[in-house]
């Protein structure tokens, strides 16, 4: 396969130069410092598994790739309504567009502009930062991609991409429900990253807070029924078992979100957290502590 990394940042990064230590033939879209530095020495990876740095096709410019057969879409959600356009000319007829972002949105948005025959949706659990320009660092033993197909059918294009991303560095697993995946990974995203961007603080620190662990299960359990009341299901206890991993995993804990905030970068807010905001006043479900933190972190949401 031909393989394009939309968005080649922290998430992004760490797949693809996986993906091509591996061998496979990628292209990584990624732009300023960060691609420059990749192009002139290469993408270093720091992992649980090894570090290496390999050489590998980087540009800022999608429309300049030409027709891949694999896109895994990692960037900004607030990014979108610019990147969609541009990346056309590397569809073709069976290209895979694999979307890896934050929310339960993403796989609509993206269908609506490149066809939704395109488009597998999917979800990314993994710890991983960039530490310099052309540097990205992983911690912890999970590096996990969960995809599925609208319908839950495991078929040839599953088993193709499975196949793909199935290498040492990666964990991969078929989703028969994505959209209860999307929501059940919403429990804690949504919480966590908001909580710890309004509050300027570690996870570390939140727990330590007198109220910190109650305002993240509070959260998670405002998702939990904005979801229910979608259809979705969740596992059994669902809320206790993402605080037990949070709290277990804490000091390895980095939120996307927090990290735009300090770096004065526009924020995934309003299609995250903010989405569910919206679905829960519309669905009548009350949402006072996920309506209290977006409304902490609006003023910052366009960056600076």
């Amino acid at each position: 396969m031909r393989i394009a990394i939309m968005g080649a940042g922290a998430v992004g990064g760490y797949f693809g130069g996986v993906l091509a230590n591996h061998g496979e033939d990628v292209v990584l879209i990624a732009r300023g410092v960060h691609g420059e530095a990749i192009a002139k020495n290469g993408l270093h990876v720091d992992s649980n598994w090894g570090n290496f740095n390999v050489k590998v096709d980087v540009t800022d410019d999608p429309s300049t790739v030409g027709e891949v057969d694999f896109i895994l879409h990692c960037i900004k959600l607030y990014s979108n309504a610019d990147a969609l356009p541009t990346m056309k000319p590397m569809i073709g007829e069976n290209t895979t567009v694999l979307t890896i972002q934050n929310g339960a949105t993403s796989g609509q948005i993206l269908g609506a502009s490149l066809g939704q025959k395109h488009v597998l949706q999917g979800a990314t659990y993994i710890e991983t930062g960039i530490v310099g320009p052309g540097h990205i660092h992983q911690s912890g033993s999970t590096a996990m991609i969960e995809f599925g197909e609208d319908d839950g059918a495991e078929n040839e294009r599953t088993a193709a991409v499975q196949k793909l991303l199935d290498r040492e560095g990666i964990q991969v697993k078929v989703s028969n429900n994505i959209v209860d995946t999307l929501w059940n990974k919403m429990v804690s995203v949504g919480a966590i990253g908001t909580v710890m961007a309004a509050s300027r603080a570690s996870f570390v620190e939140v727990l330590a807070s007198p109220h910190g662990e109650h305002t993240v299960r509070t959260v998670m359990e405002e998702i939990l029924a904005v979801g229910q009341s979608q259809g979705v299901k969740f596992p059994p206890r669902c809320v206790d078992a993402k605080m037990a991993d949070a709290i277990a995993e804490a000091e390895d804990t980095q939120a996307s979100l927090q990290y735009d905030l300090n770096n004065r970068k526009p924020l995934e807010l309003d299609d995250i957290l903010g989405a569910v905001v919206r679905i829960g006043r519309d669905a009548g479900v009350p949402v006072p502590a996920s309506a209290a933190l977006v409304t902490v972190l609006d003023r910052f949401k366009q960056g600076s």
